[in-house]
């Protein structure tokens, strides 16, 4: 049964950082709402985050990487990212690992980054899968291994995440890290296009011209 809005704001006023944590992510994404109210969301999260609630530290962290309710300081979102992920926010991880890789808000790591994206990445989560995949097809961390990045590719893709299925059909087009295939290939990329991958599209475009001259 869900709650209500006025009962999770009575268990907020409370001192319920769960409560918390769940009355911001409605200001913040109530379709009923005519509007977001970042403002009241971010308060709400960084009270509950004061109190050690993971979720809220990471929300509030998205709101200081990105500005919402508050003032941009990327600095802040590192280190709430950083709480979170310390105590095993997935996508906290990840969203850090990406600031350790391109040096926003701390100071450009790529061995924490790819430390990062592998424990997200065994944790099942997509995105930094797909990341980790490309880390070592491209040697970014790692000493280049085209046959795991085909892995991680693999394991992300079959979560349907579009830019993995693309990665990995381009293996089997090329023949890297897996044997050349031009079935699989075009499997994945049907399977891309339906997620909305433009390039995928087109490369099935131009494979059905070359198949029909």
């Amino acid at each position: 049964m869900t709650i209500t809005t006025k009962a999770l704001a009575r268990l907020a006023g409370k001192g319920d950082a769960g409560a918390m944590c769940q009355l911001g992510y409605r200001y913040a994404f109530n379709r009923q709402r005519s509007r977001p109210n970042w403002v009241k969301a971010a308060a709400l999260w960084q009270k509950a985050a004061k109190k050690g609630h993971t979720s809220s530290r990471f929300n509030l962290g998205v709101c200081f990487y990105l500005g919402y309710g508050v003032k941009r300081d990327r600095r802040k979102a590192a280190r709430l990212y950083y709480q979170a992920a310390d105590d095993g926010h997935v996508s906290a991880m990840y969203n850090l690992a990406l600031m350790y890789r391109d040096g926003v808000g701390v100071k450009k790591d790529l061995f924490r980054c790819v430390w990062l994206l592998r424990t997200a990445a065994l944790l099942e989560h997509a995105g930094a899968q797909r990341d980790l995949g490309y880390c070592l097809y491209t040697g970014l961390g790692f000493e280049r291994d085209m046959i795991e990045a085909a892995c991680w590719y693999r394991r992300a893709a079959k979560q349907g995440d579009a830019k993995a299925q693309w990665n990995l059909a381009l293996c089997y087009l090329e023949g890297e890290g897996v044997r050349k295939n031009a079935g699989v290939a075009k499997r994945w990329l049907k399977a891309a296009a339906s997620n909305g991958h433009k390039k995928a599209r087109r490369k099935l475009r131009e494979i059905a011209d070359d198949e029909g001259t």
